[in-house]
């Protein structure tokens, strides 16, 4: 029977595609990115290594895939902080990725693939980039309402809480650390004092 002219069923296309997904990281965090292989993934997602390749030739393009919705998840986030009533509030419900012990992996492991591998590398780098400059932006606009002058400037203060983020990653990722909204707070609080 041919296929032919059949409408596309895109929603368990969708659902075949979070499936897979869902097993690369199982074995990406359980393994590291180099060894799982595409038939441990294609048994861990619970679909033959043929349909395995009919939505991904490589696992370079699942780690491409895998980073593209980890950066387009840190930017819905980011839209919601920015249109929240309470910044502390909103940045505290949001940062779910730093206190998601898996997340945190696979997020690390893609930080160290892209430092071996150039497309990786590209991906990172205009994703961190995006997020930042969109982070400076709101940074920004919650210092001129306020109407206060400021020691720090919005990239110094993205600055800081990318870094502080990614050192909890390490340590939730190394350790049984977990993460506290009290610290986040404490330190965006210092970071946005105003200059007496």
């Amino acid at each position: 029977m041919s296929n032919l002219g059949r409408p596309i069923n895109y929603a368990a296309r969708e659902a075949k595609v979070e499936a897979i997904l869902d097993g690369a990281v199982q074995c990406f965090v359980k393994k590291g990115f180099h060894g799982s292989s595409m038939t441990e993934i294609a048994r861990a997602s619970q679909v033959s290594q043929a349909s395995l390749y009919q939505y991904f030739t490589s696992k370079n393009e699942l780690i491409l895939e895998i980073a593209k919705r980890y950066s387009t998840s840190d930017l819905e986030a980011l839209r919601r902080i920015e249109s929240a009533s309470d910044f502390l509030d909103a940045l505290e419900r949001e940062l779910y990725l730093t206190g998601d012990k898996v997340k945190t992996i696979m997020y690390l492991e893609i930080l160290a693939e892209s430092s071996r591998n150039e497309e990786i590398k590209q991906a990172v780098q205009a994703s961190f980039k995006e997020l930042f400059i969109a982070s400076c932006e709101m940074i920004k606009k919650i210092q001129v309402d306020s109407g206060a002058t400021y020691l720090f400037t919005p990239e110094e203060i993205a600055h800081y809480l990318f870094a502080y983020v990614d050192g909890l990653s390490c340590q939730i990722a190394t350790e049984d650390v977990e993460y506290s909204p009290e610290r986040l707070r404490q330190l965006v609080q210092v970071l946005l004092k105003p200059n007496n």
